[in-house]
């Protein structure tokens, strides 16, 4: 309501929008890239390499949901205040943790068991797209990435 409204024969993708959409997309296919190059080069099983970028690519989508919320605004800006996200990523998680963590889902799935090292690194990597979308945010505020409409 501190805004005027949009025009409505505007597109939805907006430019800002898009810049965001493009950053962690790029971002998300470099780290789940390098890490499974990394994983394979340093003598990883392929099965352990997949499983951990698949668990990297999942947890990039969870923190990515949270910061598309807005593409102007901050995720640390009342970051929990979508209850129906809130209970979908916990859902999310509480299956991804099945399928990790139940061996007779493991088989199936191509997973195992994650030690906390495995977990550390998967988590972390797939942290690091909060910082990204958020100079993305803090760029296009200051008109640095095209106009905000």
């Amino acid at each position: 309501m501190q805004r005027k409204p949009r025009d409505p024969r505007a597109g939805v993708f907006t430019r800002p929008l898009v810049m965001l959409l493009l950053a962690g997309g790029l971002w998300s296919a470099a780290i789940n890239l390098g890490l499974f190059a990394w994983l394979l080069k340093s003598g990883r099983p392929l099965s352990e390499a997949m499983a951990m970028t698949f668990v990297s690519l999942v947890l990039i989508q969870f923190f990515k949901a949270y910061n598309y919320r807005s593409d102007r605004f901050s995720v640390l800006r009342r970051p929990f205040a979508n209850r129906w996200l809130n209970l979908a990523v916990g859902w999310e998680l509480a299956l991804l943790a099945l399928i990790l963590y139940t061996p007779f889902l493991q088989g199936p799935f191509g997973t195992f068991s994650f030690s906390s090292t495995d977990l550390a690194l998967t988590v972390g990597l797939a942290l690091t797209v909060v910082p990204v979308l958020e100079t993305v945010k803090w760029l296009e505020r200051h008109g640095y990435a095209g106009e905000l409409t």
